[in-house]
């Protein structure tokens, strides 16, 4: 059985044995990150060809969602909450705020002046509360 690739939400990929259904490798994936707020975080996949994200879901087979396309997914936020302050786990919210600045960075997540310096603030928020979380992982 050929291995998923998963990329996780620090940058680095590593490879689990796919089940039949994503929950399974949901399961699996969530299992090695130190997460308890798991309901806003999901797997998705690119088709590059198209340039379309599509998310797995995980009461589908995997094979049957890719359609030939390679088994790499990406652990991603799927849900954002209005403020990061209602995420209690400290890991969770520190996902979500790396998920948040790739997001700002790379264009997908359009945002004015003002919704910049709200993001900066959350960046200082995050620092500050998630620098125990870093030295953790």
């Amino acid at each position: 059985m050929q291995a998923a690739r998963v990329r996780l939400p620090v940058g680095v990929y590593k490879a689990f044995e796919r089940g039949s259904e994503g929950e399974v490798l949901f399961r699996q994936v969530t299992s090695d990150l130190p997460i308890e707020e798991r309901e806003y975080f999901s797997f998705c996949f690119y088709d590059k060809e198209e340039g379309i994200r599509h998310w797995l879901y995980n009461d589908k087979k995997i094979l049957k969602q890719l359609k030939n396309l390679p088994q790499e997914f990406s652990f991603e936020v799927k849900f954002y909450p209005t403020t990061p302050t209602t995420i209690v786990d400290d890991h969770a919210r520190y996902y979500v705020f790396l998920q948040l600045r790739r997001d700002i960075l790379t264009g997908r997540l359009p945002a004015t002046a003002d919704t910049h310096a709200l993001h900066g603030s959350f960046v200082v928020e995050m620092t500050i509360k998630c620098i125990k979380c870093y030295f953790f992982f």
